[in-house]
């Protein structure tokens, strides 16, 4: 049932614009008898033409402009010359809708002379190629007279004004007729009579115009396709047109010698030239009409497919997950079948899109494995330095959760926008575990000192940032890890530094030291003052935070400072959640 409905649905897809091309034809020879009829000097037999283009742009209004004339040769056989006119009318109709020329009043009144130009002036030119002028006929006959006797234009002149004058009511007529119909039409009914023909998922109006507006280093294939097309028409045109006119030249001359008269060489020029203004007329047309097909079959059967492909394999390279993802269904949704290379091409790109997917996909599991690996040996090995010291409970914990925490709400101020990435965060936040890395090479009896050291045993003490430093340096460089482990490497040397430059071991100043050092300094002395020692009992939570703000611009970075003062409820959100280990393991 759901196959028969889609059949339905394209058939009528087809079957609405068929039907919309031969109303729109009916409509200008019916218009066009009736005002020939009533003998006025007018055509109006562009009406349809112009519902056509704005409902169905280019090609149904170049097909019922083509034929619309060829059609018409019933009423009067020398229509079929003005096709190439017909055909310009229709392709400027089509480019002036499309540019919204038929839905504002200022706007439609500028279409009238462009389609006056057209019919009048260059229509005028082709009647004077074939039949010459004369001084005119009908009601036409007192104007064009008037022009010729004030003495200020010859016959060719003041007919190609006439002409144009009188086309410039009869555009009028046609264009206003045009809008007022289409106000009539809903536009659902407008959108069905666009011609399309559609070998994939059809594009949206939106997609239709971002494909059209798609940018190549060259050549797109469209100009290329309708270069190539273009110039073969032109060389047929000029070749054929080259042989018929030295075909008629003989066939005139023998038919001069049949009769046995002399050659009157102005008449036969004349008739040459005459000759040559039809073939070229009606090349015109049919010129005009193979281009706009040809375009319209490579669009669809070319251009929008790979244009389609082009867009989802660019959304399926992005870095991002959920692009990635989205961009195999819409692979998958494109439905491409043009019968040829290009559905063989999209065949091939789903096939290697989907097993790109399920590759990255077990890629990425394995990373997050290899992942959590890491972080769960960087915890295991800060736990075994931490066992080894019986005053710290929890303290790489702790501290990375207030690293974390002071981080994220930098990052959500804007600060530091160039460092404060999601990856930095990230790194800084599994990596602060490792920040007393260094304390590994210190005695036992200086750690776990009931009182304070003295300054011996604390300049042994301060010498763990330094050896935390090289330690984790010489694992990046086994490793080749510029990211990770740099930061772990930043943590442990400098998280004694104090902005105030007396710090260890380097004496660093202000923002010579690295910010994910700095963060950390304000989170594990927080956590010092929080955890009670053998030495000393902790601090209660207002006096530690009150420690910490005199602290900012001497032993802090004031902005680090400020964020943890603006962030106090989560602080002590994650004091409380680690209020076990305060105790002394």
């Amino acid at each position: 049932m759901k196959n028969d409905s889609l059949k339905r649905e394209k058939f009528g897809q087809i079957l609405r614009p068929i039907l919309g091309i031969v109303l729109a034809i009916l409509i200008n020879i019916s218009v066009n008898r009736l005002v020939t009829g009533l003998g006025l000097p007018l055509f109006v037999d562009n009406i349809g033409t112009l519902l056509s283009a704005a409902m169905g742009g280019y090609l149904p209004a170049i097909i019922v402009g083509y034929f619309t004339n060829f059609l018409n040769m019933g009423g009067n056989i020398e229509n079929v010359y003005y096709a190439s006119i017909s055909v310009m009318i229709a392709t400027s109709a089509a480019y002036l809708a499309s540019k919204g020329y038929f839905k504002k009043i200022s706007k439609i009144i500028i279409t009238i002379p462009v389609f006056a130009f057209i019919g009048g002036v260059l229509g005028s030119l082709v009647t004077y190629f074939i039949y010459g002028y004369g001084a005119g006929e009908g009601i036409s006959i007192p104007f064009i007279s008037a022009l010729l006797n004030s003495g200020s234009l010859n016959v060719f002149w003041a007919c190609m004004l006439n002409d144009f004058l009188i086309d410039i009511v009869d555009k009028a007529i046609t264009v206003f007729a045009s809008v007022i119909i289409l106000k009539f039409i809903p536009e659902r009914i407008q959108d069905s009579f666009n011609l399309v023909g559609w070998r994939q998922k059809p594009f949206t109006k939106e997609e239709i115009k971002q494909s059209d507006k798609s940018k190549t280093r060259g050549l797109s294939l469209e100009v290329r396709f309708t270069l190539i097309v273009a110039g073969i028409m032109i060389l047929a045109g000029v070749f054929t047109t080259t042989i018929s006119y030295f075909l008629f030249h003989s066939f005139a001359v023998e038919q001069y010698a049949a009769t046995g008269q002399a050659v009157d060489e102005l008449a036969l020029s004349s008739m040459e030239v005459t000759f040559v203004a039809k073939v070229v007329s009606l090349f015109l047309g049919f010129f005009f009409l193979i281009i706009v097909v040809c375009i319209w079959l490579a669009k669809y059967n070319i251009v929008y497919p790979i244009n389609a492909m082009t867009v989802v394999a660019g959304e399926f390279a992005s870095d991002d997950k959920k692009e990635r993802d989205t961009a195999v269904e819409k692979v998958d949704n494109l439905k491409i079948c043009t019968g040829d290379e290009i559905e063989n091409l999209y065949s091939s790109l789903s096939f290697m899109i989907d097993e790109t997917v399920e590759h990255m996909r077990n890629i990425r599991e394995k990373g997050e494995q290899i992942s959590k690996m890491q972080l769960g040996l960087i915890t295991v090995l800060a736990d075994l330095v931490e066992s080894r010291d019986k005053n710290t409970g929890d303290h790489v914990r702790k501290t990375a959760a207030y690293v974390k925490l002071l981080l994220n709400a930098m990052k959500e101020k804007g600060l530091y926008p160039d460092i404060l990435t999601d990856q930095y965060v990230d790194d800084v936040t599994n990596s602060a575990p490792l920040h007393d890395i260094g304390k590994i090479v210190v005695s036992d009896a200086i750690i776990n000192k009931a009182g304070r050291l003295d300054d011996e045993e604390y300049t042994v003490m301060k010498t763990h940032a330094a050896t935390g430093g090289k330690i984790i340096e010489h694992a990046t460089e086994l490793l080749n890890d510029s990211g990770y482990l740099g930061e772990a490497r930043r943590l442990a040397a400098y998280h004694h530094e104090k902005w105030d430059g007396t710090g260890y071991p380097d004496g660093l100043k202000g923002e010579e030291i690295p910010l994910s050092a700095r963060v950390m300094a304000v989170a594990d002395v927080f956590d010092a003052l929080m955890s009670k020692r053998c030495y000393k009992p902790p601090f209660e939570f207002d006096e530690a935070v009150k420690i910490i703000e005199d602290g900012s611009g001497k032993h802090f970075d004031p902005d680090v400072v400020k964020v943890f003062m603006e962030n106090l409820d989560a602080v002590k959100e994650i004091a409380k959640e680690h209020e076990k280990y305060n105790s002394v393991v």
